[in-house]
């Protein structure tokens, strides 16, 4: 199912584009993603992973599908755009898998899968984009096979996910190489050559900055600067394929910032909990509780997430970090509460 299969999604495809021409290029208040963390199981052990670090008792939680159906029957009406979903990593249970896209009726969204592609077969891919998926997110951490694998934990994870990339792509699906830039790797040759294959490949790349929680939780020297936030922007252009979320997708000069994506990138915890984004692991209220309308209002009430920011909160804001992130013992799954840690001078008078 194409998402031009999908005239829901493509009117608010065209809304929300439109609401964000009107707003100079800036995502404003305009809601775009809701990610569900459907559950945090997952066959790989990697570093840098924000989502089982540290891994909880409940690590295995799940939300119940008619749950699931309400939180997306909210998110539509509400005139959320895509949804993501993710764990862990689902493809360990594809029939669950397949439950989870029937039950949020994808023809209403542009659906995406992140994983880690080392359960996708070709079978698997033809039956996700026949059942509504239109996007593939696979993880990739280097452009030496022996590095990514001793990264994720498992020998032969980079070519599974090489060979995955290629499934999504025949199944018709957007093949979409997420790969992780820190300080530490921004203007490395392997960076260029991961860019430079998704270009060559027909895929497109998707950057996830370093940032300093889950297993690199207080470690603000993952943190980009200045200088690899130019450099990531030169790849950009050099290629055309590049996107980060900070990034205004509909920009054709390849150079629009939407602003930090807090709030209009929702995430969504087996637990029920929202963040206003998926490595802020603040929680802003319980689904199970409240309705997500209420919940969103209140998260646009603190400046933090209501103010147009240039730079990522929870990856490049250092006076954001230090003061909400650094030495907080905080993890998916036992989050920080947004009411006790941000005081009456954060919220909009």
């Amino acid at each position: 199912m194409s998402i031009m299969e999908k005239p829901q999604a493509v009117a608010k495809m065209h809304r929300l584009y439109r609401n964000i021409k009107k707003n100079g290029g800036r995502i404003g208040t305009n809601l775009r993603v809701l990610e569900l963390v459907y559950s945090n199981a997952c066959n790989f052990k990697c570093e840098h992973c924000s989502t089982r670090a540290p891994l909880g008792e409940n690590a295995d939680e799940l939300m119940p599908l008619d749950k699931v159906a309400q939180l997306a029957d909210e998110a539509h009406e509400l005139g959320i755009v895509e949804w993501n979903m993710h764990g862990g990593e689902l493809l360990t249970n594809k029939e669950r898998l397949f439950e989870l896209v029937r039950v949020i009726k994808p023809e209403r969204f542009y659906v995406f899968l992140t994983s880690n592609g080392f359960l996708m077969t070709r079978e698997t891919a033809e039956e996700l984009a026949e059942a509504g998926v239109n996007r593939v997110s696979i993880s990739i951490d280097s452009f030496n096979p022996k590095v990514h694998d001793a990264f994720r934990g498992i020998k032969g994870a980079y070519e599974r996910a090489m060979q995955a990339l290629e499934y999504v792509k025949e199944a018709g699906m957007d093949p979409f190489m997420n790969i992780t830039v820190g300080h530490f790797n921004a203007f490395s040759e392997d960076v260029e050559n991961l860019c430079r294959y998704s270009y060559e490949h027909g895929y497109k790349t998707f950057i996830n900055i370093a940032i300093p929680s889950g297993n690199w939780q207080g470690h603000l020297d993952v943190v980009v600067d200045d200088r690899d936030r130019a450099h990531l922007m030169e790849l950009r252009k050099k290629y055309g394929n590049i996107h980060r979320d900070l990034w205004n997708p509909f920009d054709k000069t390849n150079e629009g910032v939407l602003g930090c994506q807090t709030m209009s990138k929702l995430y969504v915890t087996p637990s029920g909990d929202i963040f206003p984004c998926s490595f802020m692991h603040i929680s802003l209220g319980n689904v199970y509780e409240q309705k997500l309308r209420d919940i969103i209002d209140y998260g646009y009430s603190i400046r933090y997430f209501h103010d147009h920011s240039e730079k990522c909160l929870a990856g490049e804001d250092l006076s954001f970090i230090e003061k909400y992130m650094v030495n907080k013992k905080m993890s998916v799954m036992e989050p920080l509460d947004a009411r006790e840690i941000f005081k009456e001078e954060d919220y909009i008078k």
